[in-house]
């Protein structure tokens, strides 16, 4: 089997904790009162729109960016997360990782069509920006619970 590139080993553990940060701070970042994590700058948008205004192309705009910068940090410590080798790395492994990797994507999109017929209007675009996230959340879950349960069955088999 052709190896993939994969990251380092060690970007495993600083991954694990950004995910996890950034997935606690997901919560209060993303509510309408948001104080806690309150960051403005001066941003570059291709395109923005607020309740009630106008609609403004390609243009700089002062805008809170705490929202941008959690979903940077869960996104790549995620992709990280899911994707850094381990310590032996085999074929069995690469195997583990690439059923994680369609099962998630199967069970995203499932969900998404579940939300497709049930949810209409605003909402549904919130739903849609979950939907980004939950993908990252069952591939690390699904890859590391059958990773998990391979390391278990192969240590009793080496106690025999």
């Amino acid at each position: 089997m052709k190896s993939i590139y994969l990251f380092p080993n060690k970007l495993k553990i600083p991954a694990l904790l950004l995910f996890l940060i950034s997935a606690i701070l997901f919560i209060p970042s993303y509510s309408y009162e948001n104080e806690l994590f309150s960051i403005h700058a001066t941003v570059f948008s291709f395109i923005a729109e607020y309740p009630f205004g106008e609609t403004m192309y390609f243009t700089w705009l002062n805008d809170e960016i705490s929202n941008e910068i959690i979903t940077t940090l869960f996104i790549i410590s995620g992709i990280i997360l899911a994707f850094s080798k381990e310590k032996v790395e085999d074929e069995f492994i690469q195997t583990i990782r690439f059923k994680a990797l369609v099962q998630s994507t199967y069970f995203t999109y499932a969900i998404t069509l579940i939300c497709v017929f049930f949810t209409y209007g605003v909402p549904f675009f919130s739903v849609v920006t979950l939907l980004i996230f939950v993908n990252l959340i069952f591939l690390n879950i699904f890859y590391y619970t059958k990773l998990f349960i391979y390391k278990k069955q192969f240590s009793y088999e080496n106690e025999d």
